[in-house]
């Protein structure tokens, strides 16, 4: 009998656990969760007689034949040294679900990661396919376990991958049709330990592809598969077979103005790999263009939620790592922003976010989990403040007509918050509070 181990039961494991016990009721499961189990989850493993424990990983889950973990258990924490050191078998619900839909269809699996910007090109490519009347699945890391879609009939996938869940894969077989690696920069380095394995994580997704995978230009360099002419690299300079500039796309001898339905920088490179991979889809580009014209960001990126006094609103509360903050900072006129930071530090070295902070006209920062505190010099405005109250009062004061007050945190929400969803509403309720007080705060 398999003894299959499942390491964490967060929404993407319960999937695939339900999914194992139709599937495969000879398999004997095993949960191993580190926190408390309840509510939903607790019913189903005890009205289903499977075994498991919580508050903790003990010995024995390592009885396990092969085991499948939660994306969020680092390879270099306890447990999942544990786990490596047995030797076993191990995989995620991703690459267990693709495995198991390429047993029993042919569909056509499309891979996105890279440090930002996976959710909004997997939505953008997933918008235009559905326009274009495709039967297509956006999912993955994006929230949507592809586990819940394994019995459904899709012809298309389009999926967010992290480096997380590419840190646990083990194919020696490619799973994805076409990838992308959008971009690499420091974060996560609490999880990987560092910049090297983080980016040899990221870069496994060519691997695993057996067509073409589209990645910046300088990533090319450290990959050896581009030799393998299936490796399809683009410019933020203008050169090369596709390239972006001051918002003009090409692609072979197509060009296309971007800037007209897409208005912030990072998003137009987002955008040119959604319609390069539309491209190898049989979708034309300029007919890929022309459906973005309807595409919606998902919340919490780039997202203006209130303008009073002629000072912009800003919630970005998805920036969680410092590239993130720079690349909503290339937008707008440093001097006239106001900038809000806050959440928990991946170890990043803040080198790239460091000079650009010298330029704005204030940084407000929410406590002192970021670890940037003890980077920050004279040359740097900036003020500490206890919570998002004070800061968006304080960022009020700073901003003259014209200003931005951008809040683009630059570390995860769990210093204070359950996720980033629940952090950029309450930047959203506090700054809703400011419309109602202006005038009255000294």
């Amino acid at each position: 009998m398999n003894k299959v181990g499942f390491i964490g039961l967060g929404a993407s494991n319960f999937e695939l656990l339900k999914y194992v016990r139709n599937m495969y009721p000879e398999w004997q499961c095993f949960v191993s969760e580190q926190e408390k189990i309840r509510g939903e989850y607790r019913s189903y493993l005890e009205k289903e007689g499977i075994l498991f424990e919580e508050g903790g990983h003990t010995e024995r889950i390592l009885e396990s034949d092969f085991f499948i973990l939660s994306p969020g258990v680092s390879p270099t924490s306890e447990i999942g040294q544990n786990i490596i050191s047995t030797g076993k078998p191990m995989t995620t619900e991703l690459e267990f679900s693709l495995k198991e839909l390429k047993k029993r269809k042919n569909g056509v699996f499309i891979g996105v990661t890279g440090t930002n910007g996976k959710t909004t090109t997997t939505t953008m490519l997933g918008h235009i396919m559905k326009e274009k009347g495709l039967k297509v699945f956006v999912g993955g890391n994006i929230g949507v376990p592809l586990a819940t879609v394994i019995k459904s009939d899709y012809d298309f996938y389009v999926l967010e991958v992290s480096s997380f869940q590419l840190n646990w894969f083990n194919s020696k077989e490619p799973l994805f049709h076409l990838s992308s690696i959008l971009n690499v920069a420091e974060d996560h380095l609490d999880y990987h330990g560092s910049f090297e394995e983080y980016l040899s994580q990221k870069k496994k997704i060519v691997k695993l592809t057996r067509g073409y995978s589209i990645l910046r230009t300088e990533l090319v360099d450290a990959l050896d598969e581009a030799k393998n002419g299936h490796v399809i690299p683009f410019s933020i300079d203008g050169e090369g077979l596709l390239s972006l500039k001051d918002g003009i796309m090409k692609f072979h001898k197509a060009q296309l103005d971007l800037s007209t339905y897409i208005k912030t920088r990072h998003n137009r490179e987002n955008a040119l790999v959604a319609i390069a991979l539309s491209h190898f889809l049989g979708i034309s580009v300029f007919d890929a263009f022309e459906k973005l014209a309807s595409y919606r960001y998902p919340e919490h990126r780039l997202m203006e939620v209130e303008f009073m006094e002629d000072i912009k609103y800003i919630d970005d509360s998805k920036a969680t790592n410092a590239h993130a903050v720079v690349k909503a900072l290339e937008n707008f006129q440093p001097s006239k922003v106001v900038l809000i930071l806050a959440g928990k530090g991946k170890n990043e070295s803040y080198s790239e976010l460091l000079p650009k902070l010298k330029e704005l006209k204030k940084t407000i920062i929410i406590g002192d989990s970021l670890g940037l505190l003890k980077k920050l010099d004279h040359n740097i405005n900036y003020e500490i403040v206890d919570n998002m109250k004070q800061a968006v009062e304080k960022a009020h004061k700073a901003a003259f007509p014209g200003d931005i007050v951008l809040f683009s945190p630059g570390g995860s929400s769990f210093d204070k918050y359950r996720s980033y969803k629940e952090r950029g509403a309450d930047f959203i309720n506090e700054v809703k509070k400011l419309r109602k007080t202006v005038g009255t705060i000294k």
